[in-house]
């Protein structure tokens, strides 16, 4: 209809008209295009908000595996410290003799730092890192994927050196317990056929239980650093959710 009036008003010479529908015409299209953008912009941030929800239950998560690997890791590194310090004296008591088989069946668990990035691999893969407005939040995710790597490849490390040394430890000990058990039940005394006194004299399944020992604990500060980085990530999501109100949906 405004293109017809204009076309009308140019026959007939009548400039003015013709400037004022040129007028109407214009802030027509320039309305339309911000309205558009506000309504990009508007779905940008909701979209960003769930992203922060998604990466922030997935922190939650990689805290919550961590954890738990780094207490089951403090675990074993203290069997560990029985088994050696009860060889060494050559003297075990009957009130410990289940927690120095379960030492012994333990040997060798490791649990590595969990990095759920889920989401992050997701938006990047996605091109949609970008919608994270807060370039401290985005550093901070960058972080984790940063320590990921590096734990990944420490932990392989650490997985390379407790190969041989539980291969000393497993000729030593034979499980006798008929049932099915997970890595996490615990092994009694009755269910571990070994000969103490011949471990007592035995440096090399000493020293290779202590050099288990070490690597436990080189697991568990592993455990213990990404758990810093989880929880100050934890933080940031937070803080930045709690700011950042979910904008209405697009009429």
């Amino acid at each position: 209809m405004i293109l017809r009036r204009l076309t009308h008003h140019v026959r007939e010479q009548n400039w003015t008209a013709v400037g004022i529908d040129f007028v109407i015409v214009v802030v027509g299209v320039f309305v339309g295009i911000q309205a558009q953008a506000w309504s990009a912009e508007r779905g940008d941030r909701r979209l960003e908000r769930v992203y922060l929800e998604r990466l922030l239950a997935d922190v939650d998560l990689s805290i919550e595996t961590t954890a738990a690997n780094q207490g089951r890791l403090r675990e074993y590194s203290a069997g560990q410290v029985l088994v050696v310090a009860s060889l060494q004296a050559c003297a075990l008591a009957e009130a410990d003799r289940d927690a120095f088989a379960d030492g012994i069946a333990d040997l060798g668990k490791v649990g590595p730092s969990v990095f759920v990035l889920n989401t992050m691999d997701e938006m990047l893969s996605a091109g949609h890192f970008s919608l994270l407005q807060n370039p401290d939040v985005r550093d901070v995710l960058n972080g984790l994927a940063r320590d990921r790597a590096y734990q990944q490849g420490v932990f392989e490390a650490v997985v390379g050196q407790l190969a041989p040394l539980t291969g000393v430890a497993s000729q030593r000990a034979v499980r006798l317990y008929p049932d099915a058990r997970t890595p996490f039940d615990p092994v009694r005394w009755d269910e571990l056929a070994l000969d103490f006194d011949a471990l007592c004299a035995d440096t090399a399944f000493q020293g290779a239980v202590s050099q288990v020992r070490y690597l436990t604990d080189a697991g568990a500060s592993l455990n213990d650093r990404a758990l810093g980085k989880l929880r100050g990530a934890q933080a940031a999501l937070q803080a930045e959710l709690a700011g950042r109100p979910l904008p209405p949906a697009a009429p």
